[in-house]
């Protein structure tokens, strides 16, 4: 144990070092477990965390707002990172010649081999959210090592990383959103912090392998199964949010009893279908708030609500706190009224 504690730690130190950012040691009661990086005060308002989880992996997550164009460069130091873009806008170079845009919400799986530099720049007004997972090609978290032989579109980035940077952009699920979002809006006291983000990359973790395995799986003949069925309509409701189509018509639409849906669509996922549309829903309201200033009768509008006090009450129900609070957070005006 004690070695597993010593070599999560000097990895933690690694990333400190390889870090161009202003590192700034963490409160007490996660030191030698947290780290903190500020961006120039002259360029940019944010900062970024990173938390030490089990077997090495670090859980980061960044907020920014740049009021300058800024860059920030990342020594590789042999690392695969699971990225969860969630807002804003962020160019990605390498010292290789590679170039990569973040700039919807998306999921980039990506390895960075030691004396591979990443230089991350955003523009003037530029902001961003993301979650990350850094871990080990070499020492796998356990569940990913238990599922290597189902990730077949990750299997040449995690079984031979080589020398070579390697990057995969996949889809970024409402369920993968909805856990990276819970970890960066949470609010958990400093005693208890480690612990939450230790169970919460856990969460992420296992979402994201369950999507990726799901979708290896998914079968597009025309005689579809119940699952099938399932996965195409989540996927409805994942992409259309303004859509006013109902749930029992969208069951007769797949030749699915209404009563049968909502019990086959809470066994397969562990949410019942309405509560999952209004989620889906909520979350990309939650988007539109950081990273736009429409007013908020635009942004229920967009996201399927007839009524913006509709809306802010099944935002409230659903967060705990009002779309304008979300919008104070996240460094942008209102922009209501």
């Amino acid at each position: 144990m004690t070695h597993i504690v010593e070599t999560s730690l000097s990895v933690l130190n690694q990333i400190v070092q390889a870090k161009e950012f202003e590192d700034v040691p963490p409160p007490a009661e996660v030191a030698g477990l947290a780290w903190r990086w500020i961006p120039p005060a002259r360029y940019a308002d944010g900062y970024e965390d990173a938390f030490l989880g089990e077997a090495g992996v670090v859980l980061t997550t960044k907020r920014f707002r740049m009021r300058e164009k800024c860059r920030e460069r990342h020594r590789g130091i042999g690392r695969v990172v699971f990225l969860y873009h969630l807002d804003g806008q962020r160019t990605v170079f390498t010292s290789t010649g590679d170039e990569h845009h973040l700039q919807r919400p998306m999921f980039v799986a990506y390895f960075q081999p030691k004396g591979v530099d990443i230089i991350s720049q955003w523009n003037l007004g530029q902001s961003e959210t993301a979650v990350c997972l850094g871990f080990d090609p070499c020492a796998l978290p356990r569940i990913m090592a238990d599922s290597s032989d189902q990730l077949s579109v990750l299997k040449n980035l995690l079984d031979h990383p080589g020398d070579e940077f390697r990057w995969v952009e996949l889809a970024l699920s409402s369920e993968m959103e909805r856990v990276a979002r819970s970890i960066v809006f949470a609010q958990i006291g400093q005693r208890f912090v480690h612990h939450f983000n230790s169970a919460k990359s856990d969460e992420l973790l296992c979402v994201t392998l369950d999507n990726i395995v799901l979708r290896n799986h998914a079968k597009f003949d025309f005689a579809l199964s119940m699952g099938d069925r399932l996965d195409r309509i989540k996927n409805l409701l994942d992409c259309d949010l303004h859509s006013k189509i109902s749930i029992r018509k969208i069951a007769e639409e797949y030749s699915i009893s209404h009563r049968r849906l909502n019990n086959d669509f809470e066994e397969r996922y562990s949410i019942n279908i309405q509560d999952y549309r209004t989620m889906v829903r909520l979350s990309k309201s939650v988007q539109l708030l950081v990273s736009t200033k429409k007013p908020l009768k635009i942004i229920a509008h967009e996201v399927g609500y007839d009524h913006a006090s509709n809306f802010c009450i099944a935002f409230k129900k659903h967060y705990g706190h009002t779309p304008k609070d979300v919008r104070r957070d996240r460094f942008l005006d209102d922009g209501e009224d």
